[in-house]
């Protein structure tokens, strides 16, 4: 070994570093090649003529701003490793667009685009937001990567047609990917003066926009379908009616029984639009879900009460005082909206079914009401549903999978980056799911506040393959739909794992799961075909285990049993119930903040601890909160111990005829994915995402870096 680096060395010494540069490069750019031939290959695996679809040459229009002024297409060239773009903007100045992950101007990649007024040239400038924008305008990038491709004006709009590399190893260019990106826009009344790169113009704005998803809308149809006649499709209007928040109220969770109109004939639910009322609509409903009633009896309940509960205008979700039990028969999704979402419209081959002889009668709207700033509301918001007596080629559903909502979920303050993650099992799929597997279509993220990356894993076999989704910049102001491009079969026996991470950096006390969005989730609610039985598949810490993690046996008054039963079935603790955790109101007086009240309202704060003897009489809410938790190797062992332990799996069917008992697993051994490496040079010198956002300084870094290299070898020369 020794003399093989001697003559290594000997040999470095007799080049110049010209030559170094050289074999570098050639080493960058042979690694780009394989990059992108392993990627290529990768889209083909597991397709054939009876398998997933691969949704090729669409084309995303988006309007940026609210008056149409601003619209931004593009397009994706797989095989060329390049997206383009159309610009037409309501000016014959400017037009400006740029790509950040947190809405900043500053390090935001960007690219002025104007028709030249004397020549009627179109033109592309690549810059880039400095790092402080107090410090000026935007500054031109010494290499151009957006490439022109046409562009024209007339008395009243400009249009640009350019295009630029997936991945241009510039680091002052984002590499584009699936993740939720902050697109910026700006324009103005004239072409840019030379050297003079200013921003913003007249108007300006953001908007968080995924550029590797294509869109369906109640228009699309399929490739061998010629004609397309908009008379076939109906509309379903499903609201609630005037339901007051009041200011008192911070989370209110309200949920509406409604009846499904007469349709003899079953029909294919193509799509749903969220319905919101009022101008803070968007501030104050969070997230709403439609379900599927399946309006079983249990022992002493009415049938007709349905109809009665039709009439009426709703109460409080998943009270144990306030909501019918036969409520709990509504769990199969058919349309989910959440902050920031337009809704969703299904591709031409799968339709939602709904009505018909043996179709479900009743549904339930249920609406999560966030009201941080104490407003008072009166809400009449909803879904409007849009089916269609066209059949399509399959019957779709959507199902849940991640972590069951349960105060066993628990995130620590102060943390940067903490994960959660949520089971569906073999002992699931391998029932449930057909022989040839289910294809899915697409994915709802969903988290709260805290919520920063989440990814819908796949595992088979013992390896894990390609994420079917996954947000690295996940924006909980903007759920949107993942609408795949390539639909992924998952078969009986895969495992589906939702994988969420979040950050608590400024919180002082652990965050829990729940319902309000101080509290947390960890969910995807996955649109597939064929239709199964199948509303949820997901998991939770097993409450024994939970409490043992953290060196607690024993409660005074309650045995473990009874206490799993609590968190399991939503029982009562004195003067709990699960009714304050769907209602939360806002402290009266004093100095309480919202979060105080989630606390003195959690069951963790009314279970007094007994064993072992050094905790006794605290409660384990107190215990929780003395843990040394900004300790990183304490936190990590707490991290890892949570997600590679114990895990109860849950198989909710919707079908009563079905049952399939929850089950303990460890979390599954397998072969984790590698995400390919960068073949960019420039990110082997620092990391990825500081670099590509770091401006200008990062880049003298590495112009520095390569100088002493330089020296450095000419000292060893001599």
């Amino acid at each position: 070994m020794y003399t093989r680096n001697s003559y290594c060395l000997r040999k470095l010494k007799k080049m110049s570093f010209q030559n170094v540069l050289w074999i570098v490069l050639a080493a960058q750019l042979s690694l780009g090649y394989g990059y992108f031939e392993n990627n290529l290959r990768h889209e083909d695996f597991d397709v054939d003529t009876n398998g997933p679809v691969h949704h090729k040459n669409w084309i995303r229009n988006e309007r940026m701003d609210n008056n149409g002024l601003y619209w931004l297409k593009w397009w994706i060239n797989a095989t060329e490793n390049t997206i383009y773009f159309e610009v037409t903007v309501h000016t014959r100045g400017f037009a400006g667009l740029g790509f950040s992950k947190d809405g900043r101007v500053a390090r935001a990649d960007m690219v002025l685009l104007w028709v030249d007024d004397t020549t009627e040239q179109a033109n592309a400038l690549d810059c880039h937001g400095a790092q402080d924008p107090s410090s000026g305008p935007p500054v031109q990038d010494d290499t151009q990567n957006y490439d022109i491709i046409d562009g024209y004006q007339n008395s009243t709009h400009t249009n640009v047609r350019f295009k630029r590399k997936i991945e241009t190893c510039d680091p002052f260019d984002i590499p584009f990917s699936a993740d939720t990106f902050k697109v910026l826009w700006s324009m103005g009344d004239s072409d840019p003066l030379h050297r003079s790169l200013e921003w913003h113009g007249q108007s300006r704005g953001v908007k968080s926009l995924r550029l590797f998803s294509p869109m369906f809308t109640k228009h699309s149809r399929s490739s061998n379908s010629k004609t397309f006649d908009m008379s076939d499709i109906q509309k379903w209007d499903i609201t609630v009616n005037n339901v007051t928040i009041q200011r008192s109220m911070d989370t209110l969770y309200w949920c509406k029984i409604v009846q499904l109109p007469e349709l003899t004939k079953k029909q294919h639910i193509i799509g749903y639009e969220p319905l919101l009322s009022g101008k803070h609509d968007r501030n104050i409903v969070h997230h709403m879900t439609l379900f599927e009633c399946q309006s079983k009896s249990y022992p002493g309940s009415d049938p007709s009460s349905w109809d009665i509960w039709v009439r009426s205008s709703g109460t409080v979700c998943n009270s144990n005082l306030l909501t019918p039990r036969d409520w709990d028969s509504c769990a199969t999704p058919v349309a989910v909206w959440s902050l920031g979402s337009d809704g969703q419209f299904l591709p031409p081959h799968a339709g939602i079914p709904m009505g018909g002889a043996s179709g479900v009668k009743y549904y339930m709207l249920e609406i999560h009401y966030d009201n941080p700033h104490g407003k008072l509301f009166v809400d009449h918001s909803g879904f409007r549903i849009h089916y269609t007596q066209n059949l399509r080629t399959y019957d779709a559903g959507i199902l849940i999978n991640g972590v069951s909502i349960s105060e066993t979920q628990l995130i620590p303050p102060g943390q940067k980056k903490y994960r959660n993650v949520g089971i569906c099992g073999p002992s699931c799929s391998s029932v449930m799911f057909p022989e040839d597997g289910i294809k899915v279509i697409s994915g709802t993220l969903h988290s709260h506040q805290a919520g920063r990356q989440i990814s819908l894993r796949h595992i088979r076999s013992g390896k894990e393959l390609n994420p079917i989704i996954v947000d690295e910049n996940y924006d909980y102001r903007h759920q949107k739909v993942h609408q795949l491009a390539n639909e992924t079969v998952v078969l009986p026996g895969d495992y589906l794992i939702t994988d969420c991470s979040y950050d608590t950096k400024l919180r002082k006390r652990p965050t829990f799961g729940g319902y309000s969005t101080k509290e947390e989730m960890c969910l995807t609610f996955i649109t597939y075909y064929p239709r199964i039985e199948l509303s949820g598949c997901y998991s939770m810490t097993p409450v024994r285990e939970f409490f043992e993690m953290f060196g607690v046996y024993q409660f005074y008054s309650l045995n473990m049993t009874d206490i799993e039963n609590m968190f399991l079935y939503s029982g009562d603790y004195v003067d709990y119930s699960t009714n304050s955790r769907n209602t939360t109101t806002k402290p009266k007086y004093g100095k309480s903040s919202n979060e105080d009240v989630i606390y003195q309202e959690s069951l963790l704060n009314k279970l007094i601890i007994s064993e072992p003897p050094e905790f006794h009489d605290r409660t384990f809410l107190a215990h929780l909160n003395q843990l040394p938790w900004y300790e990183p190797l304490f936190t990590k062992r707490v991290e890892q111990e949570f997600i590679t332990g114990k895990h109860m799996t849950f198989c909710r069917v919707s079908n009563d005829s079905i049952s399939i008992p929850s089950e303990i697993i460890r979390f599954p051994e397998f072969t984790a994915f590698v995400k390919p490496p960068t073949a960019c040079l420039n990110y082997f010198f620092t990391e990825n995402e500081e670099l590509r956002s770091g401006g200008s300084r990062h880049l003298t870094f590495f112009t520095f870096s390569l100088l002493i290299f330089e020296i450095g070898l000419r000292k060893i020369v001599l």
